[in-house]
């Protein structure tokens, strides 16, 4: 494994709708295959009923945290080396539970743009060999897609989905990010 981890972050809008109650536990943000910033206190947060007493874990650490009125909650566990894969798992006090596994903790990027970061590596040059050589599974990507809102919201506005790099899924990553990763 590198010393460092590395990722994509793609984000075209910081508003995020609410989620219900309903959802899962877990803010979408944190899901199979994300990668969590090293050497920092890891912030983890999601939403369950009000008033529920929630335990997070990851590699070993845990925290408790109380859902406010509103359901929100938040807990911040203890900075870790780049490393993984890990497990994150939360459970409330009601039973209900939601875990996420192949999570890795390394570098985090934000990319954020118009035109540079909306081109793809499928049309960046020599994309064949670029897409055979796309094998490093500790890169991976998160899209957001860009929402407009008068409000700040708690949530994305379309489904994300952290991807990691193959020859399959590498030609739609930003080039710019991709390159730079």
């Amino acid at each position: 494994m590198t010393p460092f981890l590395r990722a994509l972050l793609v984000c075209a809008s910081f508003a995020f709708p609410a989620f219900a109650v309903a959802a899962p536990l877990l803010h979408p943000l944190f899901q199979d295959h994300a990668v969590l910033q090293r050497g920092k206190p890891i912030p983890i947060y999601g939403q369950a009923a009000p008033g529920a007493h929630l335990t997070v874990s990851l590699s070993g650490d845990t925290a408790v945290a109380t859902a406010d009125a509103a359901g929100q909650w938040r807990v911040l566990l203890a900075p870790l080396p780049a490393g993984g894969p890990y497990t994150l798992a939360v459970q409330s006090d009601s039973g209900a539970h939601q875990q996420i596994g192949d999570v890795l903790v390394g570098d985090v990027y934000l990319c954020s743009g118009q035109s540079n970061m909306q081109l793809s590596v499928r049309g960046a040059g020599d994309v064949a060999a670029e897409l055979r050589a796309a094998t490093d599974s500790q890169i991976r990507g998160l899209t957001v897609t860009d929402h407009e809102s008068t409000t700040p919201l708690a949530s994305f506005a379309d489904p994300v989905k952290w991807v990691v790099e193959s020859p399959e899924t590498t030609g739609d990553f930003s080039a710019a990010c991709f390159y730079f990763a």
